[in-house]
């Protein structure tokens, strides 16, 4: 006489054909946990693709503006630079020449010797910086604000 087989035997019978893994991993016969899922087509559909671009597009509103002032902000220190550089070969020409103060100056007279090369204001376009004479600060060609230079610091 054969013992009665147990339900986990009975199970493991069944034919593959009506075993499939459940949506919580256990295997169950065909219908009768849940049915067999429809397969669906791989791919985005139009609303996700809607709803990442609207989200890249906020994005770039918020860091496009910050992006944008950050640039002004380097173009105007380095505007700052260039004219602080330009006033201290100014002062070292007067000083090696013994020129005082009001004497003109070209920018011919201070690139080979005390500026390795004319600079230029990266907003103003390479318009080249007004030098001035001796003793008064170089000008910015652009004119925006904060293109100046104070020798008293400011």
């Amino acid at each position: 006489m054969t013992t009665p087989a147990s339900k986990s035997e009975q199970f493991n019978r069944l034919p593959c054909a009506l075993v499939w893994n459940s949506f919580h991993g256990r295997a169950a016969t065909q219908g009768v946990i849940m049915r067999k899922s429809i397969a669906r087509e791989q791919g985005f559909t139009l609303v996700e693709i809607m709803v990442v671009v609207l989200i890249i597009g906020i994005l770039v509103s918020l860091a496009l503006p910050s992006w944008m002032n950050a640039r002004a902000r380097a173009q105007t220190r380095t505007c700052v630079t260039n004219l602080r550089q330009i006033h201290q070969a100014k002062e070292m020409y007067a000083l090696a020449t013994r020129t005082s103060n009001g004497a003109s100056v070209n920018m011919s007279d201070l690139v080979p010797n005390y500026l390795q090369a004319e600079p230029f204001c990266p907003a103003g376009g390479g318009a080249p910086y007004t030098v001035n004479p001796i003793g008064t600060p170089p000008t910015c060609p652009t004119g925006l604000p904060g293109h100046t230079f104070d020798w008293n610091g400011n």
